[in-house]
């Protein structure tokens, strides 16, 4: 029996899975352990939050454990991931820490094609079944377009321009004040700079999107149009001549209007693709990545996925 760990480390929470021949046995939740965002010392308190939870000396040694994490996955946090991750298990079991991207299309079931995350940041992937890209994934200083941190600045920045041009605030206005704790726009903008965690602000998307104001309409359109060019990219780096089916993850993916119109807007700039929404917690995919090194690559995943998992392995015991 193939006995595995699977994490994801998202911007805003994390989510660790254990599953034996399959089968899930345990599953844990805890706050994000993004390290660029929360800094080492408490993604590494997390990490252990998150592995207290499970039944791991139970169950040890693990065959194989992958970790999935949002933003940079620089050396210190793949070291600071790999090496804990090493002591779970077994002599010549595997250890990997990927971009949290990685782990949409396994999640998803599938061997080619487009995976884009929307979720505190934004980034995509994309497969054609041999090889993998990536795209996307800049952080919130210089991308990040189409994520929860980016539509709020958007908002935030067409209350500012309305400010300049001496205009109402709009109904987006006092939605936004309130969301953000301030009494007055100067007051919001200086809470934006002198606090710019992203998952903070990625928290109020839903307090955009539920407003009626016109400019949410533009601003999803922008995220709808950024998105597609993210798909062109991985599209065109793979030289895949054919439509590749795309699937939506991250948590606006679960929200109705975000996804209404960015698949309305992806149907229409590539009718022959699938766009559809992950319907899986994306540590699925990092549990099915670990199942696939595991069995020495005769995964259902695919060779891709192995490729990739095997490249950015840092750790064995």
């Amino acid at each position: 029996m193939a006995k595995v760990l699977g994490l994801d480390i998202g911007g805003t929470s994390s989510r660790a899975r254990v599953a034996v021949d399959g089968l899930i046995v345990a599953e844990a939740k805890s706050s994000s352990a993004n390290a660029a965002a929360v800094g080492l010392g408490e993604a590494s308190r997390v990490l252990e939050d998150l592995l207290s939870q499970l039944p791991l000396k139970t169950l040890a040694p693990l065959d194989a454990a992958c970790a999935g994490a949002a933003g940079a996955v620089g050396a210190d946090v793949r070291n600071l991931f790999a090496d804990r991750l090493a002591t779970t298990v077994a002599d010549g079991g595997s250890v990997a820490v990927v971009s949290d991207v990685l782990l949409v299309l396994p999640a998803a079931g599938l061997d080619r094609g487009v995976g884009l995350i929307c979720g505190t940041g934004s980034a995509g992937v994309g497969s054609d079944g041999s090889q993998i890209v990536t795209a996307g994934g800049w952080g919130y200083l210089l991308g990040d377009e189409a994520s929860g941190y980016w539509l709020v600045r958007q908002a935030v920045r067409t209350l500012l321009e309305r400010e300049d041009r001496g205009e109402e605030l709009g109904a987006l206005g006092p939605a936004l004040l309130k969301a953000g704790g301030s009494s007055h726009l100067d007051d919001l903008r200086t809470r934006f700079y002198s606090d710019p965690r992203p998952g903070k602000w990625a928290a109020l998307a839903p307090v955009v999107l539920a407003s009626h104001d016109p400019a949410v309409a533009t601003i999803l359109e922008d995220a709808a149009r950024a998105l597609d060019q993210l798909i062109g990219a991985l599209v065109e780096r793979l030289g895949e001549p054919g439509a590749l089916p795309v699937v939506l993850a991250g948590g606006l993916s679960a929200n109705s209007r975000f996804c209404g119109v960015v698949t309305r807007y992806l149907r229409s700039t590539r009718p022959g693709a699938r766009v559809t929404v992950l319907t899986e917690p994306p540590v699925a995919g990092a549990v099915r990545l670990a199942e696939d090194a595991a069995a020495r690559g005769q995964g259902a995943v695919g060779p891709a996925f192995n490729s990739a998992f095997n490249s950015q392995r840092n750790a064995t015991r």
